[in-house]
């Protein structure tokens, strides 16, 4: 990464993911995305887990969100978020850290989410495996996941 770092924050809104200046920051960054974590579970992810076609259908979306606002972003940057759900979702897939403690996770984590979330819409049972799976969490993994992976980052940062 380029000195000084950037550091741009996620939050998720109703109708909006919306990427902003962290805290601090001498950049300006002000960028909504055309998707919300709960419009996409609304309308997309109706089932607690998801099914299979509605997470593919997720996909599509959060990609034709996410794919042209690239542009409007700094060439290099990072990415956080203080979003709870993701933080709950990632409580078991990152080293155990003091509930408030920043956690990395690099998109092979993220990944090893999402793969999560397709087994259980494939029909793991929640006895095997208790991600959260709810339309609202199920969405904010997809989003993160296309973001990192469109947008060509390393990973996200959870913060506390």
């Amino acid at each position: 990464m380029n000195d000084p770092e950037i550091w741009l924050m996620l939050r998720f809104q109703e109708l909006f993911a919306h990427i902003q200046s962290a805290p601090g920051a001498d950049l300006l960054v002000n960028v909504d995305l055309p998707i919300g974590a709960d419009a996409l579970a609304r309308e997309v992810l109706r089932h607690a887990p998801p099914r299979p076609l509605e997470i593919e259908r997720a996909i599509e979306r959060v990609e034709e969100a996410v794919m042209p606002a690239r542009a409007r972003l700094p060439a290099t940057f990072q990415l956080q978020t203080d979003d709870a759900r993701l933080r709950a979702m990632a409580a078991d897939a990152a080293d155990a850290a003091a509930a408030d403690a920043p956690v990395w996770l690099d998109t092979d984590a993220v990944e090893r989410l999402f793969n999560r979330l397709v087994a259980r819409a494939e029909g793991r049972p929640a006895s095997q495996d208790a991600l959260p799976v709810d339309g609202p969490s199920a969405a904010r993994l997809v989003i993160v996941r296309e973001l990192l992976h469109h947008w060509r980052l390393d990973g996200l940062r959870l913060m506390g």
